[in-house]
């Protein structure tokens, strides 16, 4: 008898060991806003996680950013959310909301810790009540870039770009191209993204409960944004921007097709620049132009990803939230930044042959690395940080069109946003 025990026992376990070992793996479900070739970018990235993670699948799906938040509440509500969600650097918002899960709940301790200590201190900004709502995975610097054929022309040195605002200015004008109508053809700059301005200005967008987007400081960018509209007649801005393609629709992106001289924008550009731009493009990257009074500075917004609240696998979802950080994952991290031109935040990936390698190839790409270490970090992490962006476009908006002084519109912002923080107390 207790041979025949014996013998059912280890059939028993090995029927379990074997079932065990085919388990299906678990499915978790990713919302992102990634469009058109993007999506294949990601799709790969995906790819890459499930082979280094064979117990997890993840399933991405493309939520545009327009229908992003509505439809995840909505999914919330109806206890069907996705596992993961990419938002647009405004993870506070959702955490204010409660419609999120915080990621030290689903860490131990020690293992907290380590991911602490092996990313630079940009977690930081996911903080709010105690929490750690999640790691940054990645984060966008700005900086200037030119066409040093255009320099050229202008008899403008092309090694040589605008260090400070009043210089952009100068070059700006004489980068500027009209036709025979006096339409503007090509914009030598347009001042762009006050969030980033205002900060390089000294402005601070909030003093702990206190919304301040009326600092004197960030009505001195404001004002500096409107003096374009002045000086180059603001209908005539107007039917210039009426005509270019959004940015980043490969060879018809206003940069890469010739419409701009010199522009704001991220490092990911440099991979649009390299896959669409003639052969004879040339371009430089620098620093953006100190303003008088400013100084060189940096906006971070809280984290990008986040696990709803009712997400079925947050276990399994925060490894993919993980995977971006980099850690145990090193080439695999170096290699999402070749394809997107997401940085690492963390001194690991950028050691590895892959990164070399990269800024090698792309020496421009240097520029964004050093933004990084800038230490003089503008935070916009606030709990209406979602409402505080939208709101802050719709004054840009006004400035530019002049159709209030920026005095008036950043009045008008700070006592909305000031309403809206103040209900969440």
């Amino acid at each position: 008898m207790k041979r025949f025990l014996l013998s059912c026992l280890i059939v028993i376990f090995s029927f379990s060991f074997l079932l065990g070992a085919n388990a299906a793996p678990v499915e978790i479900t990713l919302w992102h806003g990634w469009t058109g070739e993007w999506t294949k970018v990601i799709d790969t990235i995906v790819k890459m996680f499930n082979d280094s993670h064979p117990g997890i699948v993840v399933k991405p799906l493309v939520v545009p950013y327009g229908e992003r938040d509505t439809k995840l509440m909505a999914a919330i509500a109806a206890g069907n959310p996705p596992d993961i969600i990419y938002t647009m650097g405004n993870v506070i918002s959702y955490a204010a909301k409660d419609a999120m899960i915080p990621i030290d709940e689903l860490m131990t301790p020690k293992e907290l810790t380590a991911y602490k200590v092996y990313q630079w201190p940009i977690w930081k900004a996911d903080i709010y009540k105690g929490h750690l709502w999640t790691f940054h995975g990645f984060v966008d610097m700005e900086a200037l870039y030119y066409n040093k054929n255009f320099f050229k022309e202008a008899g403008l040195n092309p090694e040589n770009p605008p260090k400070d605002t009043a210089t952009l200015d100068q070059y700006a004008q004489k980068l500027t191209k009209y036709d025979d109508r006096g339409n503007i053809i090509r914009a030598g700059f347009l001042p762009e993204n006050l969030q980033w301005w205002g900060a390089m200005f000294g402005g601070q967008w909030y003093r702990g409960s206190k919304i301040t987007a009326n600092d004197p400081k960030i009505v001195k960018a404001g004002e500096w944004f409107a003096s374009y509209s002045k000086k180059y007649d603001v209908r005539k801005l107007t039917a210039f921007r009426s005509g270019l393609a959004e940015e980043r629709a490969m060879a018809f992106d206003p940069f890469v097709s010739g419409k701009f001289a010199m522009q704001f924008m991220g490092q990911w550009k440099i991979l649009d620049i390299d896959k669409y731009a003639p052969k004879d493009f040339e371009y430089g990257v620098t620093p953006l132009p100190v303003p008088p009074g400013g100084s060189p500075a940096i906006v971070i917004p809280s984290g990008y990803g986040l696990i709803p609240k009712g997400a079925k696998h947050p276990k399994e979802a925060l490894q993919y939230l993980l995977y971006w950080v980099g850690k145990g994952y090193e080439e695999d991290r170096a290699k999402i930044m070749t394809l997107g031109g997401w940085m690492p935040l963390a001194d690991a990936p950028w050691k590895t042959n892959t990164a070399k390698e990269y800024l090698k190839r792309y020496p421009q790409f240097q520029v964004f690395v050093d933004l990084l270490k800038c230490k003089n970090v503008v935070p916009f992490t606030t709990p209406v940080e979602l409402f505080y962006s939208d709101r802050l476009t719709q004054a840009e908006d006004r400035i530019r069109l002049l159709e209030e002084t920026p005095k008036q519109a950043l009045d008008r912002l700070t006592k909305e946003v000031q309403a809206e923080f103040d209900k969440i107390k």
